[in-house]
């Protein structure tokens, strides 16, 4: 009822129509009754009290025609029931009866009559005065109250017709472009015979649907040209990125091979010695068996060395890009497998500590890459205070541990930590503090991009005493104290 404007219409116009009515109705059913009455009894009064005297005059000469005649004259007030004189003397009471008048009782009145010369109470008069009249007004108020009624009702029905079909028509317009609004399609509004104003309203409601159509297609076609430019930038910034990781791996890789230089060579030194010496027992014609077999152990183990270094060269470039889930101790101990010789030849110590076995999902050879470039660039640093006689041995610390559902991996050096004025800068692409020789700049932009995209983890830096923290927060997938 309530949300069309017709039916507010109604509701107001019927509210106003009995908020007025309805306490006129009380107000001549109950407080106008109340002053009509008092109206009466004033009037009676008036009446009763100029007619004492003579009923006192004629009582003392007992002139009981007179009486009768003036009672008379007080029943010809169509409204007095009834009138009685009651004597204090014992003689008959005078009661006279209006006997046409049948109306309930509206009040009785009642008065002494006082001797004109001894002033003593010589009979009292009781008259009963009738509701007829105040019940024809009363009847006439409410009659009136129903004639408006009527006519309002009349009123609305004339005024209802008359402005329905420009309301209908506005209620068209208003479903018109609910509909639209729901479904966006256009149904154009098309009205008859109506006012000057509906037309326009219709007209202007047409235009205006017509424009946001125009507009939401414009809209759609931006829209999908936009989304054809997003993926075609997303599919440049992942080529982008496969660019910069690959570079970062070709950086990497040299690092390995100097690194398997460094463990391959006193490998190679062992075995170029048990050969020398085999040569030469074999020269001198000396033939020892136990030596001989000694050798050849010794060469064995030392090819299998470095045929395990080989192995671990080849993890590390393995391009599978399968997230599986996987313990980063195992990928940390590979790391420094790898890194090992490198780290000794730098007179660098490391110290690897864990206190609970912990899972992590990801790429296992892209979370090695990380720690090859955080570990790399601890390297670096410290060797560059070493070359500088600042410090004359480099320690390198990796602390693995759970806190609140996640892994934390620490790698703590004493390298002298960062500049502040570039701490903010680091991982940004291709900024590096290193000669161009050295370095491309990609390494800790790669590390973390690895981190935070591909395994929804964090990589932050920070300084601390002698040196510097990188620490990797990553979600846990199993964890287990040790």
């Amino acid at each position: 009822m309530f949300k069309t404007f017709i039916g507010k219409f109604t509701f107001f116009f019927w509210l106003v129509f009995f908020v007025i009515n309805i306490p006129t109705y009380i107000f001549g059913t109950v407080y106008f009754k109340n002053i009509l009455k008092a109206s009466e009894q004033e009037k009676i009064m008036l009446i009763v009290d100029t007619l004492k005297p003579i009923i006192a005059l004629n009582l003392s000469f007992n002139q009981e025609e007179q009486l009768d005649d003036i009672l008379n004259t007080l029943l010809a007030y169509e409204n007095i029931k009834r009138v009685e004189l009651l004597f204090e003397n014992n003689k008959k009471n005078i009661l006279k009866v209006n006997g046409q008048n049948h109306s309930n009782t509206l009040f009785v009145y009642e008065s002494d009559i006082i001797d004109t010369f001894d002033k003593n109470v010589m009979a009292k008069i009781n008259l009963e005065y009738s509701s007829k009249n105040i019940n024809n007004i009363q009847a006439k108020i409410i009659a009136i109250l129903f004639f408006t009624f009527i006519f309002t009702l009349i009123i609305f029905a004339i005024f209802y017709v008359f402005v329905r079909s420009n309301l209908n028509a506005l209620r068209k317009i208003s479903n018109a472009l609910q509909e639209y609004s729901d479904s966006e399609n256009i149904t154009p509004i098309i009205l008859q015979n109506k006012s000057e104003e509906i037309n326009t309203i219709a007209n202007v409601a047409n235009k205006m649907i017509a424009n946001i159509d125009q507009y939401v297609q414009k809209l759609q076609s931006f829209n999908s040209e936009l989304s054809k430019q997003v993926q075609q930038e997303v599919r440049k910034q992942q080529e982008q990125e496969q660019l910069m990781i690959h570079q970062s791996r070709q950086a990497a890789m040299g690092e390995m091979i100097e690194s398997i230089a460094h463990q391959w060579r006193q490998p190679l030194n062992i075995i170029g010695l048990a050969i020398v010496n085999l040569e030469t027992n074999h020269a001198f014609g000396i033939r020892d068996d136990k030596n001989f077999e000694d050798k050849l152990e010794l060469i064995t183990l030392n090819v299998r060395y470095m045929s395990n270094t080989i192995d671990d060269f080849r993890n590390f470039l393995n391009p599978d890009r399968e997230i599986v889930e996987f313990n980063p101790q195992n990928s940390i101990q590979d790391v420094l497998k790898i890194v090992d010789a490198q780290l000794k030849n730098n007179n660098i110590s490391y110290e690897f500590n864990s206190n609970a076995i912990i899972k992590i999902s990801g790429v296992e050879n892209e979370f090695t890459q990380v720690l090859f470039i955080l570990i790399n660039n601890a390297k670096d640093a410290i060797k560059t205070l070493i070359d500088m006689d600042t410090i004359k041995k480099g320690s390198l610390t990796i602390n693995v541990y759970e806190k609140d559902e996640h892994g934390f991996i620490e790698i703590i050096d004493n390298g002298g930590g960062i500049p502040q004025e570039i701490l903010d800068k680091i991982f940004d692409p291709y900024f590096t503090t290193k000669f161009a020789s050295q370095g491309t700049g990609i390494g800790l932009h790669i590390a973390k991009n690895i981190v935070e995209t591909r395994m929804k983890g964090s990589l932050v830096a920070q300084n601390i005493e002698k040196g510097c923290r990188f620490t990797i927060k990553l979600p846990l997938t199993i964890s287990k104290d040790m």
